[in-house]
Formats: structure tokens, sequence, C-alpha cells
């Protein structure tokens, strides 16, 4: 019974807390993010021209040469993934990974 009536307090508690929120909400502003703050978006659309300015990059298409294999050390000498160790538990304490 005791519980009964603090869940009932607590949900009035909620209730009334709702209520003065959303009186106090009434005046809510309605501008958007950029209207509120425009020198912060200045100085983004600043430093955005200055990239775009800088950015001068060719594509280099030679389909002669491969790309760099970034998972190369994964894989061994047939090419097929190398698979996951079957002594994990002594790597795991050796390197003090739990």
């Amino acid at each position: 019974m005791p519980l009964i009536i603090l869940g009932l307090l607590v949900v009035i508690g909620i209730v009334i807390y709702a209520l003065v929120r959303n009186r106090q909400n009434e005046e809510v502003d309605t501008r958007t993010v950029r209207e509120r703050y425009p020198h912060v978006f200045e100085k983004f659309d600043d430093i955005k021209e200055e990239m775009k300015k800088g950015a001068n990059y060719t594509i280099i298409e030679d389909d002669d040469e491969p790309a760099e294999d970034i998972n190369a050390k994964y894989r061994d000498e047939d090419g097929h993934t190398l698979h996951f160790p079957d002594d994990a538990e002594v790597e795991k304490r050796k390197r003090n990974i739990h």
C-alpha cells in the first residue's frame, strides 16, 4: 500500500512538472538556428569558401596499377584470409586483454 501511494505521488509530481514547463514554454523562439546565431554561420561560410579555393586535386585513373591493398596483412601468400588463432586465450593473457 505505501508503494502505491508513493507511486501516485511521483506520477502527480511529474504531471505538475510537465504543466509548469508547458506554461513556461509558451513563448518559444521559432527562429531557425541560422537566424539565431548568424555570427557562427558566417565564420563557417568563410571557411567553406576558403576550402573551396584551395581544393585543387586531380583524379588519376590508372587501371594498369592495382590499388594498394589495405587488407594484405590479413592474407597469407595464397591470397586467402587468415583465420583467428586457436590460442586466442593465451594471446589475450600475454597482451593483458580481458
